[in-house]
């Protein structure tokens, strides 16, 4: 019986268009694809409908019985796989013990403008010009975790498919709507209704205090920047009220707390989310 061995080149092309995928978002955005590290994101992709076009494994993973049917699930829906040696994935690996998988994923397809679900009020984000991708990633899994219906990137946020932003997202970025919004997303909101409400670090209402049960759009700003004057004036502000001592928290836990304070109240009024089907 004839060995397999494995592939052990840096410069096989399949092996340059992972590298090429994993270091530039000019790339993922004309190819519509990303690269997820991992069994767990690779199976939550698989489960969530995404379309895997390539993925690299190698012995670690093979030898591993939950793994062997994440191989045997893609190999059943033709994906292509390619066995390579710990070596390969070593040099593409982003974390310090790789898990022996990388998948080449398309992009989801979500049109624009959302369509959002009639009959229940609206829970969104928008991530305005956030810079750091585990913060981003962190949003959309808190968003997603919390029952928003869509989250919303303004242009200057960072790409939801950075290596590191996809790795916080832990998947939710397959089942969270995530749009990326033109110039005029203030007036498009104004004019479905929707209650813009930014997250401000001091002089804002109590979040407790805020109705979050009508169609809202929570909007949370640039690390270091925060949210343009302009944005404030034209919304509903509110603040996470903390002991004087204390730093400001980040967005990432600013906006879950939050995310969560308006789930709560949702929740209690008798309002549930209508989960999103993902468009390949």
């Amino acid at each position: 019986m004839a060995v397999i061995q494995p592939l052990d080149s840096l410069d096989n092309k399949s092996v340059r268009t992972v590298r090429h995928l994993l270091t530039s978002r000019t790339f993922r955005e004309k190819q519509k694809q990303a690269v997820l590290e991992g069994f767990h994101m690779v199976l939550d992709a698989v489960d969530a409908g995404a379309l895997i076009h390539l993925v690299l494994y190698s012995q670690r993973i093979a030898q591993q019985g939950p793994g062997r049917s994440l191989l045997a699930r893609l190999q059943a829906g033709r994906t292509r796989l390619v066995y390579v040696t710990d070596r390969v994935l070593s040099e593409l690996s982003a974390v310090e013990t790789h898990q022996g998988i990388l998948a080449v994923v398309g992009m989801p397809k979500w049109p624009a403008p959302f369509p959002l679900p009639q009959g229940t009020p609206w829970l969104l984000g928008i991530a305005h010009e956030i810079q750091d991708p585990g913060n981003l990633g962190t949003l959309i899994r808190s968003f997603h975790a919390a029952g928003a219906h869509m989250m919303g990137l303004t242009k200057g946020t960072v790409d939801p498919f950075n290596p590191k932003a996809l790795r916080a997202s832990a998947g939710s970025v397959f089942k969270l709507p995530v749009v990326a919004l033109d110039d005029s997303w203030l007036e498009d909101l104004a004019a479905r209704g929707v209650q813009v409400i930014t997250a401000v670090a001091e002089g804002g209402e109590d979040y407790t205090r805020m109705d979050w049960t009508r169609s809202v759009a929570l909007v949370l700003g640039n690390e270091g920047a925060g949210l343009p004057d302009a944005v404030v004036q034209q919304s509903h502000a509110v603040t996470i009220p903390m002991v004087d001592s204390a730093e400001s928290l980040n967005v990432a836990v600013a906006g879950s707390v939050l995310v969560f304070q308006a789930a709560a109240a949702r929740r209690h009024a008798g309002l549930l989310p209508v989960p999103p089907v993902m468009i390949q």
